[in-house]
């Protein structure tokens, strides 16, 4: 199956709904990346410093 390229389709039609969903594409990458991101990051526990205080 080929991919979409939804950048190139929007060049060529200049269509809004083509630009849609390009956006709609680009957000949806950047939401995956947001959400690997904060799955890595969460390796200090919640709100806590190392000495033991809350935050």
């Amino acid at each position: 199956m080929k991919e979409i390229n939804y950048w190139e389709q929007f060049m060529a039609t200049g269509k809004i709904e083509d630009f849609l969903a390009y956006k709609n594409v680009q957000r949806q990458e950047e939401r995956a990346t947001m959400s690997a991101a904060e799955g890595d990051s969460d390796a200090g526990g919640h709100g806590t410093y190392r000495d033991g205080v809350k935050g």
